[in-house]
């Protein structure tokens, strides 16, 4: 287990108490709100690093007829995710990694992600499995830190693993590419919508 993940198994129990899932509020909104731009009624919405479900709770209501399923590396993080999300009808909860992602092919047409790729062991492989996954007319939408320059080494370790070259490298290409508004400068934040071919 990688120790991003033994971090979160100890951090789940206060997690929802913490700054930063209060400062992830906003990054969640908007990816809700540009995914159901793009597509109002998905038929099943994964979301990618779903920690304590918190996106799968305003997901519920953004969403009401879509098959939520919530994924996370931490065992612990889906322990109180299975607790909180209880009310909006218990999401299918799933223990994995983006690298491996225990779907069929074309078998999904909503995928999140948000403040997860830092935690990914190859963001290439990660993104080569979420194209695998995605239907036909699928959307994917993604949220994370995006500071300026000097840039943070792991962002720039997700940049040169391809999330600009998504159109070129998986199948996938970019519709979306804007900063989240509400993200002051504790959590700059830029989001990317992509859709499959």
């Amino acid at each position: 287990m990688a120790a991003s993940a033994h971090l979160f198994e100890r951090w789940a129990a206060t997690y929802d108490q913490s700054l930063i899932a209060a400062l992830a509020d906003p990054v969640h909104a908007a990816v809700l709100t540009a995914a159901h731009h793009h597509l109002p009624r998905p038929r099943h919405l994964l979301d990618l690093g779903c920690g304590t479900g918190r996106l799968l709770r305003r997901a519920a209501d953004r969403f009401p007829t879509t098959h939520l399923i919530g994924m996370d590396a931490a065992h612990a993080m889906l322990t109180v995710a299975h607790r909180t999300t209880r009310a909006q009808g218990s999401p299918a909860l799933v223990r994995a990694r983006a690298e491996q992602l225990p779907f069929p092919d074309a078998s999904l047409d909503l995928i999140t992600a948000t403040l997860t790729c830092r935690h990914w062991h190859d963001v290439r492989t990660g993104l080569a499995e979420i194209t695998r996954v995605l239907a036909a007319g699928g959307v994917f939408v993604y949220a994370d830190i995006h500071p300026p320059a000097p840039r943070r080494r792991w962002w720039r370790r997700c940049e040169a693993s391809g999330w600009h070259l998504l159109d070129q490298t998986t199948g996938m290409y970019v519709i979306e590419d804007r900063p989240v508004p509400g993200c002051g400068p504790l959590l700059p934040c830029r989001l990317l919508v992509a859709g499959h071919t």
